[in-house]
């Protein structure tokens, strides 16, 4: 009986564990600037791509609606949405932890997550591109949906969804979410940098 009980539950832990984040094999940085938040925290803001010749796995749609999503996320309205390839709003379910390269200071993903979420506007994801907030010992990378044309995201749903990340997957684990958008698949990642 217990285990019959059981069965779902690991069911579940194993469709998690299955599904990776998406990989950066060989980061190549093309631009790493100063970014000063509205309450006047700077942060490094990264632009960088990766030499993956094989894209992150594409989960069916059924497989990402049962998961959980990330409660914090706030829908945007589609007016902030200059363009077509616009995530503001679309969820980002929990994906997966894994171990972290170097430590992660517990108050440093914390304290990114909560400038992000409260600096106002969109930001640019280039085609084939990921954009890359860090602070200190923590990093958030937001990758696109498109590898054809940019994606444009909302700094508070990123922040949102940085911070539900650290909020399950803690500061002794990397981890990252996932959305899907225009038939892509968008990620945000908690990584060291």
């Amino acid at each position: 009986m217990h285990i019959q009980a059981l069965f779902p539950f690991f069911t579940a832990m194993l469709s998690i564990a299955s599904v990776h984040g998406r990989e950066c094999n060989d980061k190549h940085v093309i631009e790493s600037k100063p970014f000063t938040t509205p309450s006047g925290v700077v942060i490094t803001m990264e632009r960088f791509n990766c030499s993956n010749t094989v894209p992150a796995q594409r989960l069916p749609t059924s497989a990402i609606e049962g998961r959980y999503p990330l409660e914090a996320n706030n829908k945007r309205q589609s007016s902030l949405c200059t363009t077509s390839n616009c995530i503001c709003g679309v969820p980002c379910f929990f994906n997966s932890c894994f171990p972290v390269n170097m430590p992660i200071k517990a108050g440093d993903c914390p304290a990114l997550a909560n400038s992000l979420i409260n600096t106002p506007g969109t930001f640019t994801i280039p085609p084939g591109q990921a954009l890359a907030f860090i602070l200190n010992s923590c990093q958030y990378a937001a990758f696109g949906d498109s590898t054809t044309q940019p994606t444009q995201y909302c700094f508070n749903d990123f922040g949102a969804a940085a911070f539900q990340v650290f909020h399950v997957c803690g500061s002794t684990q990397q981890g990252s979410c996932i959305g899907t958008f225009n038939s892509g698949n968008f990620f945000v990642d908690q990584l060291n940098p």
